[in-house]
């Protein structure tokens, strides 16, 4: 009876190697034009009492990315990258083939080693340390190496930066923009550039509003006000008195100021308009 028992706890511990469910591995090759990946089993198989053998090489392993039809994340992977592999109840290769569902499965294997897929980021002790905050996505030279980039995502905020200098901060109320010294604050009220260098504009028009263009024209007006010309007719000697203006000249220069005041003062009227 004690042969027999032993007999059957053999047969089903061998009938159990034969069975796969998942376990974590490491990418050898990738195509990333068929989304395919060569992986080597991390973990070894016993064999007799002391005996360790590798599992063999899984070839032609789907690589599973969070995506639809119209969405996906998408991130390289590469030769060394850590991932789980999983290995499907029923045969991939009709799948693998043609995809979607009512494929008819005529092969009988089942959770074997040639119907393995993988998912990317398994990582035992070699990953990059992010805060605990929302979502977080994070690119480094490697996972404890220089920074490169990141996106950061919770209920406050949206927070990217790129390598030492460039960072955008958006919040409900605001955005806020800065780069090597240059700063734009962005509110619901105000445009904010701070700069130590100039500020330029540059386009095929430039529009300003109503009430900026009103203090402009403001400012135009008690300019023409303050700073009446006076041109003598002749170039005059050294020491010499100054003589009055001739008359003509003087209602030239004081119609040439009436038509500009007169003209700003219809663009003026024009800007509050629009700003009603």
């Amino acid at each position: 009876m004690q042969d027999l028992s032993d007999l059957m706890r053999e047969f089903i511990e061998y009938y159990f190697t034969q069975i796969h469910t998942s376990f974590p591995g490491v990418v050898t090759e990738y195509d990333a034009k068929t989304r395919r990946a060569t992986i080597q089993p991390s973990l070894k198989r016993r064999a007799g009492n002391k005996e360790y053998i590798d599992f063999p090489l899984l070839i032609d392993v789907p690589v599973q990315y969070p995506g639809t039809k119209k969405y996906t994340i998408h991130f390289p992977l590469e030769k060394g990258d850590e991932v789980s592999v999983f290995f499907s109840e029923r045969s991939l290769d009709e799948w693998k083939a043609a995809g979607q569902d009512g494929i008819e499965d005529k092969d009988p294997r089942r959770f074997d080693l040639c119907d393995a897929y993988c998912v990317p980021g398994l990582q035992p002790q070699e990953f990059i340390a992010v805060k605990e905050e929302g979502l977080n996505i994070v690119h480094k030279t490697k996972f404890n190496g220089d920074f490169i980039s990141s996106v950061t995502m919770d209920d406050d905020k949206i927070h990217l930066k790129y390598k030492k200098k460039s960072e955008i901060l958006m919040e409900d109320d605001k955005i806020q923009c800065t780069t090597d010294g240059n700063k734009v604050l962005i509110t619901k009220k105000n445009i904010d550039i701070e700069s130590p260098n100039p500020i330029g504009i540059n386009g095929t028009s430039t529009l300003l509003g109503g009430d900026v263009l009103q203090t402009f024209l403001d400012d135009i007006i008690k300019a023409v006000t303050r700073n009446p010309v006076l041109i003598p007719p002749t170039p005059l000697p050294p020491g010499a008195p100054v003589p009055p203006v001739p008359p003509l000249i003087n209602m030239h220069l004081k119609g040439v100021w009436t038509d500009i005041e007169a003209a700003c003062k219809k663009a003026k009227a024009a800007c509050a308009k629009a700003l009603k």
